[in-house]
């Protein structure tokens, strides 16, 4: 009987320091592919232009703008409030554009981690201890008085 027993166990062990083994190989595998989609999100950017063409924003990795040009005929073809209004949008779409590169980037490599529940009989589960991180939603960009003075383009310098 005692050899038995003892044969039962060197075959449970030899099943888990597979199981552990292969589970080891998997984390090398995923931190490696981890790492390279780091690497390609600190590289993500995106670059806007406004319809009419007037503006042109990059946003980079962090969706900070990076750089922002006027179309040399902008500040005769339109006022600056609706130049700023067109900033702040395109800096808002930009900086949503990389965070869905971003996105795209971890979720195949942040997807199907096993749980200690799954591995071990009787462990805790891990899942839930860390919540999502929040995507701040983009505020809307604050709309123009209603009796802008086109006559004056000194005027909007005072409504503020």
């Amino acid at each position: 009987m005692a050899e038995e027993d003892l044969d039962r166990l060197r075959a449970r062990n030899t099943a888990a320091k597979e199981q552990v083994d292969g589970l080891l190989d998997t984390f090398r595998r995923q931190t490696e592919a981890l790492r390279e989609a780091q690497e390609a999100a600190s590289r993500a950017s995106a670059s806007l232009t406004s319809k009419d063409g007037l503006v042109r924003a990059s946003v980079d990795s962090s969706g900070a703008l990076s750089a922002l040009d006027f179309a040399p005929s902008a500040f005769d073809r339109s006022t600056p409030e609706a130049l700023a209004r067109t900033v702040l949008e395109l800096a808002r779409q930009g900086a949503a554009q990389v965070r869905q590169q971003v996105s795209d980037l971890m979720t195949p490599v942040s997807g199907g981690l096993p749980d200690f529940g799954d591995l071990f009989d009787d462990a805790p589960s891990l899942r839930g201890l860390m919540a999502d991180i929040p995507v701040p939603a983009a505020a809307a960009a604050p709309e123009p008085p209603a009796d802008d003075d086109d006559e004056n383009p000194d005027s909007w310098l005072r409504r503020r």
